[in-house]
């Protein structure tokens, strides 16, 4: 099966994000957080120049007990870098330093005395294991001289990553499927919508009201006269006084009588009508209909 490979790092402060494993300082009193000790620190490098702009701080003074820190990683290889600073009078500034892995399965040393009076050294490697069994490790770095002591820098470890990969096909097959999730959603949605019109439509239909047909009088009003005419108010036919003269077929030629001299009368040039034109109508109307005269 293939593996893959990868370089890990342990952040003095923030640890190791992958497993979340954090550096362990003991005595935890005799540490420092370097960049923000201020006065509590005899060294003060650069805060830009160190890995996440942290590191710890500690030393070993002469007949005293050791400072040490504990790292655990799962890997094939480590290394552990440190901050070396500058000669500085009366500031223990040397490396005098031991480690242990696994309890004693390997051990080995490092010692630095700086001859520089002006920089600081980042990114020194203080431990290499290059070659380790790819299973769980517990590495302690201890500070080791007790007659002229030893400053403690501590800036970061790294540590080499070996995993069997995965392959991408099983992690696809336990991946939902999210276009069919979607086609589906937007699916239902439509639907819903469509039956939410579909009855929206229905109760139109049914809530709907008749039409209101326009009132049509069976016959228009008069139009009105003229301001120069005289409107004349047609008298009652009364019927009922010689009923046995009047048969429908004498009404009807008669008020056929009545409408040929009312055009005549009309189609007749004002200067030629007389004033009694008007109640000549109506007396034609009388005669017609069996009024008196």
């Amino acid at each position: 099966m293939p593996q893959v490979i990868s370089n890990r790092t342990i952040d003095d402060q923030f640890g190791d994000p992958v497993s979340g494993l954090v550096p362990s300082y003991s005595p935890s009193s005799f540490w420092k957080e370097g960049a923000s000790c201020g006065s509590g620190c005899a060294v003060h490098p650069d805060p830009t120049l160190a890995f996440n702009h942290t590191w710890h701080d500690s030393s070993q003074f002469p007949n005293e007990a050791p400072v040490s820190v504990s790292l655990q990683f799962t890997g094939t290889a480590v290394w552990v870098f440190c901050i070396v600073p500058p000669l500085t009078e009366n500031v223990i500034t040397s490396y005098n330093l031991n480690f242990t892995l696994d309890n004693g399965k390997q051990q080995g040393t490092f010692s630095y005395t700086p001859t520089s009076s002006s920089d600081f050294l980042f990114n020194v490697p203080v431990v290499s294991l290059p070659t380790l069994a790819n299973t769980a490790h517990t590495l302690v770095i201890a500070t080791d001289d007790s007659v002229d002591g030893s400053i403690f820098l501590f800036d970061y470890a790294v540590y080499t990553s070996v995993e069997d990969d995965t392959p991408q096909s099983t992690a696809k097959d336990t991946q939902p499927n999210t276009g069919t999730i979607a086609g589906c959603v937007l699916g239902g949605i439509f639907l819903f919508v469509l039956v939410l019109a579909l009855l929206r439509c229905r109760n139109r239909r049914r809530t709907k009201k008749p039409p209101i047909l326009p009132v049509i009088e069976p016959f228009p009003k008069s139009p009105a006269v003229d301001s120069g005419s005289t409107t004349l108010a047609p008298e009652t036919v009364d019927l009922s006084r010689n009923p046995s003269t009047h048969s429908p077929s004498t009404l009807i030629h008669q008020l056929r009588q009545a409408l040929d001299t009312a055009v005549a009368l009309r189609q007749t040039p004002a200067s030629q009508s007389s004033p009694q034109s008007p109640s000549s109508g109506i007396q034609v109307a009388r005669f017609c209909f069996g009024g008196s005269t």
